[in-house]
C-alpha cells in the first residue's frame, strides 16, 4: 500500500519531522516500510504557457508548430498532440527543465527547431491522460511553475501489506494520520464531512438485504452533477498511490477508499434506483466494467436491483450495465460492509482481486459506512457545488460488533514490557490511538474503538503491545521479564512426536521434511499413483494441486524425485504431517496426523531398506510408546506399493498403516536405478497403543553372551511366521533377538537362510557353558519343529 505524505498532512501538522524520522519511527512503531520515493523530484522548470499560434508542420502530417507564451518570452515548440488549439493554456517544460528524469534541451524535429516541450499528464506522472497535452481549465499565471499551484512534490511511502493484515484501520490515509499523530505527539484533525441529518426529510433509497454476508448497507443518491473531470490535486494523489484516474464519479469513490479505507461504489441512478443484496445462485453471471463476463460462484454476495438483476459483485467489482458514463448526472452511492470470508472466497474463486476486495478481506468496521458517505458528499460538494442530494441517509445495519471493554493496570503493562510505565503515560498513549480510558482506583478501564475491534484488539495483552510500540521498541534494553515461570506438562502425543523425529534422525540417518497438505494430482498421474482427494480446491490455478491429500507417502515420493541426484545415491526422509482421508457425518474433514517414511537408494538393497524402516517402527513403538507391533502380508496393497513385498502394520487387531517396497512401475518413472521403500502409519493412533507397562530395568552386572544361529526358511515364507515360531522360546536368560541377514543362492535351492542373533544373560550370575548349550539346543528344536532347520 502506498501513502502520500501530503495527504497525511491534511490531518496532522508534521512540521519539523524529517524523512529519516518517519522511516525510523514508522518502521519500529507502526508498520514496515518497503520504499520511500520523492515524487515530483524528477519534474523541474515546468511552467504554465498559452498557445498563441498553431501551424501545421510542413514535413509532417502529425506535428504542429506552436508559438507558446510562457510569460517572459514566446517559444517555438514542435508538438504532436492532437488537442492543441489557439488560446489553450498548458504545461510547458522549458529548455534546461526536466520531465520524469529526462532533461529537456533544444531539439530539431523534422527540420524545425523546438525550444521546449508541451506536456501530457502521463508524461509528468501526475495523471493517466495521455491522449493529448494538459488543458488547464483556469486562468493560470503564464510562466508560473506548476509546482506552485499543484502539489506535485510529495513523499510517497510504500508499506508492506503483510504488516497491515490485522489492521483494517490502516488501509486508509486517515488511519495512518492517527498513527503519525500518536508517534510524533501531534494533534489529529477531525475529518470534515457533510451533516447528513439535514437530508432526513427526503425519501429513502429502498434497500433489501437477503443474506447474512452483508453486515451493513448504506446508500444515498445525488443528482445534478455537472462536473465530469476530477481536479488535478485529486488526480495526483490517486496516481501517486497507484490508482488510475478515470472521471470524477469513479475517482471520488476511489479517493474516499484511499482516505478512509472504506470501499465505495457509484451506480447510475437512472438504472439503479433501489437495492437488493442477495446470495448468488448457480448460473449467475455478470459483465463487469472491463467488459469481461464472470460466472459467479454459488452463495457469493450480489448487488441487484429490486427486480433481481445483478449490477455488481459485492465488495469486488461493479457491472457494466449500471456503470458511470460521460453523460451520467445522477448517482446512487454505495457504502457497505460485507463478510470478510465471503469476499475472500468469492474473489479467489473467480480470480478477481481488487483494491476493494483486499480491504474487505481485512474485516472492516461497519461504523465507517456513514462516515464515508458524509465525507464523499463533502468532497463532491467542494468540487461541484451545484449537486443536489436526492435521498436521505438510507441504511440497513444487520450486524453490530460487540463493544470490547478491557481492564488493565500500569503494573500489568510495566511487568510485561520490562519498563516502568507511569499510569498517565499509558492513558496518554491509548488516548492518542483512539481508546477511551477511565481510571478506577489502580485499574484502567478501556473501551476499544470500533475501528480496532473487528479483529485486532480483544485481550488486555493487546493493550501491552499498543503501549510498548508507542514507547518505541528500539529503545528497550533486552533483559529477562520479571515474571514467575511454571513448568509446562508436555502433552504425551507432542512428546512422542519429538522423540520419534529425534530417533529417526539420530539413529537411522533420516532427514525431516515439511510439505504442503496438497494432493499433487499432476505428479501422481505421471507416476501412476492413484489418489483421490476427499476435499477439493475451488481455486486450482496452482499447477498440479487438486485438493487436500488423503495420505502422506505420495508427497514424500515427489520429494524423492526432486532429490534423487543427491550425492551418495541415498534419500532418507520422513514427515509427521496432516492429511484428510475421510469426512464425518456432517461432511466436515476428519484430519489425521500420519508418520511417513521414504528410504531410497541405489546402494542398499530393498531388503536392507525395508528392514531399516521395520526396525525403526518396532524400536519406537516398543521402547518409547510401550507397544509391540506385528507385520502381516498385505492382501490389498495400494496401487503404488509392491503387490507382494508390502506388509500391513498392526497393533493387536488394529491396523495402523503399511510398510513395503514401492511398485516397480512407479519406481521406474521416478528413477529406474533407485530402490524405494516407504511406510505410513497413523501416528496419533500409534501413540495410544500400549500393551505393557513401561518398567525401569536395572542392567545386569554380569556379561551377556551372543549366539548367531542360521536357519533354512522357504523362500516364500513370511517373516511374520518365522517371528511367531521364535516367540515360542520360553527362557529366563533370553534378553532379545534380532534378524541380522537374509541370504539367497542357487545352492540353497527353494530356501533362503535367515541369520538371527540372540542375546542371553544370567541376570544374577555368569552363564555356564551348559546353560548356553541348553538354550541353543532348545531354540534349534523349536525352529526344527516349526519347519526351519539349522543351516549346516
Amino acid at each position: 500500500m502506498k501513502i502520500s505524505l501530503n495527504w497525511i498532512k491534511d490531518f496532522v501538522d508534521l512540521s519539523g519531522v524529517t524523512k529519516e524520522d518517519i522511516y525510523e519511527k514508522l518502521n519500529l512503531m507502526c508498520a514496515e516500510i518497503e520504499n520511500m520515493e520523492d515524487r515530483g523530484a524528477d519534474v523541474k522548470n515546468v511552467v504554465f504557457g498559452k498557445i498563441l499560434e498553431v501551424k501545421n508542420h510542413p514535413e509532417s502530417t502529425k506535428l504542429h508548430v506552436l508559438k507558446v507564451d510562457v510569460g517572459s518570452e514566446v517559444l517555438q515548440i514542435v508538438c504532436g498532440a492532437p488537442n492543441v488549439r489557439v488560446g489553450m493554456i498548458t504545461c510547458v517544460a522549458r529548455v534546461g527543465g526536466m520531465v520524469c528524469g529526462k532533461k529537456i534541451g533544444e531539439a530539431k524535429l523534422a527540420g524545425i527547431e523546438s525550444y521546449g516541450m508541451c506536456c501530457a499528464e502521463s508524461e509528468l506522472g501526475i495523471g493517466a491522460d495521455d491522449d493529448g497535452i494538459i488543458d488547464v481549465d483556469f486562468d493560470a499565471k503564464l510562466g508560473q511553475d506548476i509546482k506552485e499551484v499543484w502539489p506535485i512534490d510529495d513523499l510517497v511511502i510504500e508499506i508492506d501489506n503483510k504488516t497491515l493484515t490485522n489492521r483494517p484501520d490502516l488501509w486508509g490515509h486517515y488511519g495512518f494520520a492517527r498513527e503519525f499523530a500518536a508517534i510524533f505527539g501531534r494533534k489529529l484533525k477531525a475529518l470534515d464531512g457533510l451533516d447528513l441529518s439535514k437530508f432526513d426529510g427526503l425519501s429513502k433509497v429502498e434497500i433489501a438485504v437477503k443474506t447474512p454476508e452483508c453486515m451493513r448497507y448504506s446508500a444515498m443518491s445525488v443528482g445534478n452533477i455537472t462536473v465530469k473531470k476530477s481536479p488535478m490535486d485529486m488526480k495526483i494523489r490517486l496516481n501517486y498511490c497507484g490508482m488510475r484516474d478515470i472521471n470524477l464519479l469513479a475517482d471520488i469513490t476511489n479517493y474516499i477508499m484511499l482516505e478512509l479505507g472504506q470501499p465505495m461504489h457509484a451506480f447510475d441512478n437512472t438504472i439503479v434506483k433501489d437495492i437488493l443484496v442477495t446470495a448468488s445462485k448457480p448460473g449467475d453471471k455478470l459483465l463487469t466494467l472491463e467488459g469481461e463476463e464472470h460466472e459467479i460462484p454459488e452463495n457469493a454476495t450480489l448487488i441487484c436491483t429490486k427486480k433481481g438483476e445483478p449490477v455488481a459483485i459485492a465488495g469486488i467489482k461493479g457491472g457494466l450495465k449500471a456503470s458511470i458514463s460521460e453523460t451520467t448526472s445522477s448517482v446512487l452511492f454505495e457504502s457497505a460492509t460485507f463478510s470478510s470470508a465471503n469476499i475472500r472466497k468469492t474473489s479467489r474463486t473467480i480470480g478477481l482481486i481488487t483494491d476493494a476486495s483486499l480491504r474487505y478481506e481485512k474485516s472492516l468496521d461497519p461504523e465507517l459506512t456513514k462516515i464515508a458517505l458524509a465525507r464523499l458528499l463533502y468532497v463532491l460538494h467542494n468540487v461541484d457545488d451545484g449537486i443536489i442530494v436526492t435521498s436521505s441517509f438510507s441504511d440497513v445495519y444487520n450486524y453490530h460488533y460487540d463493544t470490547i471493554k478491557l481492564t488493565t493496570t500500569a503494573e500489568f503493562i510495566s511487568k510485561r514490557i520490562g519498563v516502568n510505565v507511569k499510569e498517565d503515560k499509558i492513558l496518554q498513549i491509548l488516548g492518542s490511538l483512539g481508546f477511551i480510558c477511565t481510571k478506577n482506583g489502580k485499574e484502567i478501564e478501556v473501551v476499544v474503538p470500533s475501528f480496532r475491534a473487528t479483529k485486532d484488539i480483544s485481550i488486555k495483552e493487546d493493550l501491552v503491545e499498543e503501549v510498548a510500540r508507542m514507547l518505541n521498541y528500539g529503545t528497550f534494553e533486552a533483559k529477562p521479564l520479571a515474571l514467575s515461570v511454571e513448568p509446562v506438562v508436555q502433552d504425551f502425543e507432542n512428546s512422542m512426536e519429538f522423540k520419534a523425529k529425534k530417533l529417526l534422525a539420530s539413529k537411522y540417518g533420516a532427514n525431516e521434511v515439511h510439505t504442503y497438505i496438497w494432493n499433487y494430482e499432476q505428479f501422481n498421474k505421471e507416476h501412476k499413483i492413484d489418489t483421490t482427494p476427499i476435499l477439493h480446491l475451488l481455486d486450482t490455478r496452482n499447477a498440479g494441486q487438486s485438493g487436500i491429500r488423503t495420505m502422506l507417502v505420495p508427497t514424500l515420493l515427489k520429494l524423492v524425485e526432486e532429490n534423487k541426484d543427491t550425492e551418495g545415491g541415498r534419500v532418507k526422509i520422513f514427515e509427521i504431517g496432516r492429511c484428510v482421508p475421510a469426512l464425518d457425518e456432517n461432511k466436515l474433514a476428519i484430519e489425521e496426523k500420519h508418520l511417513a517414511i521414504a528410504f531410497a537408494s541405489n546402494v542398499e538393497t530393498e531388503e536392507e531398506l525395508a528392514v531399516a524402516i521395520k526396525n525403526y517402527l518396532a524400536d519406537f513403538a516398543f521402547n518409547y510408546v510401550g507397544a509391540t507391533l506385528t507385520f502381516k502380508h498385505s492382501e490389498t496393497p495400494l496401487n503404488f506399493m509392491h503387490i507382494v513385498n508390502t506388509a500391513d502394520v498392526y497393533f493387536n487387531d488394529k491396523k495402523l498403516g503399511y510398510l513395503g517396497v514401492v511398485n516397480p512401475m512407479t519406481t521406474k518413472t521416478i528413477d529406474k536405478k533407485l530402490r524405494i521403500v516407504c511406510a505410513e502409519v497413523d501416528f496419533r493412533e500409534l501413540c495410544k497403543c500400549r500393551n505393557y507397562p513401561k518398567k525401569v530395568k536395572v542392567p545386569s552386572q554380569y556379561q551377556s553372551s551372543h549366539l548367531d544361529l542360521n536357519f533354512l526358511v522357504p523362500k516364500t515364507e513370511l517373516y511374520g511366521n518365522v517371528i511367531s515360531a521364535l516367540g515360542k522360546i520360553r527362557s529366563r536368560i533370553l534378553v532379545k533377538y534380532e534378524l541380522i541377514q537374509i541370504f539367497e543362492s542357487e545352492a540353497l535351492g527353494e530356501n533362503k537362510s535367515m541369520l538371527f542373533r540372540f542375546e542371553i544373560n544370567g541376570k544374577d550370575h555368569n552363564l555356564t557353558s551348559a546353560e548356553i548349550d541348553g538354550f541353543m539346543n532348545d531354540v534349534i528344536a523349536i525352529m526344527q519343529k516349526a519347519g526351519y532347520p539349522l543351516k549346516n
